[in-house]
């Protein structure tokens, strides 16, 4: 992988990549990239920790959150889920609602959309069982073989690994910080002047002025990607869980240098040159841009909250158990445990964000789920 990149930045007329670039090789190159790779990329064995992979209840409550969509005709029984990964979450959610509403699942398509063809295969070779599962590599590929979804579309950190662009503040200058090659043939970063019309554009459009010394993504490649998923999604419900900061939050100092960073063996590398295609990339994403660029293809937010405020307000709290045995890890006492992890302002879950929007659905909040879901919306 180094040595590709090394070759592409020696080929460039400038001498060097786009940020975006170098991301897009690192992560997505269909032999070295990082995800492309046959290996163990989440859990105890991997870089890094989702909800899903720790919590299996997450999962079920979700699954009753979209089984009652479904049951109050809210939204049709479609599943789009974006970056499937091993197929843990697909696994206790269509597990859960089998069991909670036979109804509709019997009714349910549930499409997964994955680039990595290793983990394509994972996620097949554990869901044998549910003839309803169909697999695609892009949301192209799914728009070529459905020309239209309507349904529930629902990613968990999936945005924060696109590609972004790099800007930094000098001395009153905008630039664009690019990756090149040091006199000791190692990777590193240089500065051009901002050309791109694209990032004058957004830094315009959100008044988005940086301050001296100041680095900040800018999310094209997601703008682009949401582009591409609302020509697909024409009707339904959108679930965004990730984790990002408006643009009140840039501006704290604790965010000056801006969020890229890698993780290796659950280890932070605050330098995004290092184990090129080794490590998983992530940049927070601009909930304001993301909001604002799905209100202008159709789809309104109904809902906007911390993770943890989200579960409660489904009722995950529901799912808790009274159990009288003295074994703590009994499934009762583990998943009990789960829920108080999943909804306690320590836990992992004050990180994460979930944006929840609609498309193409008459918006009438008193109507929309019997479980009071959107009493406490934010």
């Amino acid at each position: 992988m180094s040595e590709f990149i090394k070759q592409l930045i020696k080929q460039s007329p400038q001498k060097g990549i786009p940020y975006s670039e170098f991301m897009n090789q690192a992560l997505y190159h269909p032999i070295h990239g990082y995800y492309m790779k046959e290996r163990e990329k989440v859990g105890k064995e991997g870089d890094f920790l989702t909800t899903p992979h720790i919590f299996p209840v997450f999962a079920k409550i979700l699954a009753r959150f979209f089984s009652r969509a479904v049951a109050e005709g809210r939204v049709t029984p479609a599943i789009c889920e974006i970056g499937g990964g091993d197929g843990r979450f697909a696994h206790h959610v269509l597990r859960e609602w089998e069991a909670f509403s036979p109804a509709t699942f019997s009714k349910l398509t549930y499409y997964v959309v994955e680039k990595s063809d290793y983990h394509q295969q994972r996620h097949q070779q554990g869901l044998t069982m549910y003839p309803q599962l169909e697999y695609f590599h892009s949301l192209a590929e799914l728009k070529a073989a459905a020309g239209a979804f309507h349904g529930i579309v629902f990613s968990n950190e999936w945005f924060d690994a696109l590609p972004v662009e790099v800007i930094e503040q000098i001395e009153g200058q905008l630039y664009e910080v690019w990756v090149s090659i040091d006199e000791f043939d190692e990777l590193t970063e240089m500065l051009v002047p901002v050309k791109d019309e694209r990032i004058k554009r957004y830094t315009a459009d959100y008044n988005l002025e940086l301050r001296d010394g100041q680095r900040m993504e800018v999310p094209l490649v997601m703008l682009e990607k949401l582009e591409e998923l609302h020509d697909l999604f024409q009707q339904g419900m959108m679930v965004t869980i990730d984790y990002g900061y408006t643009f009140e939050e840039i501006r704290h100092p604790l965010h000056h240098r801006g969020s890229l960073r890698g993780y290796l063996r659950h280890q932070l590398v605050s330098n995004p040159l290092l184990h090129e295609g080794e490590m998983d990339l992530t940049a927070h994403i601009h909930l304001d841009s993301f909001i604002d660029k799905g209100k202008r293809l159709g789809a309104e937010v109904v809902s906007f909250q911390r993770q943890h405020e989200f579960l409660l307000a489904i009722g995950i709290l529901d799912l808790l158990q009274e159990h009288e045995g003295l074994n703590p890890f009994s499934d009762i006492s583990k998943q009990n445990r789960a829920i108080r992890s999943l909804v306690m302002d320590a836990g992992m879950s004050p990180h994460f964000h979930v944006i929840v929007q609609e498309k193409g659905i008459e918006l009438n909040k008193d109507q929309l789920f019997t479980s009071g879901f959107w009493m406490n919306n934010g």
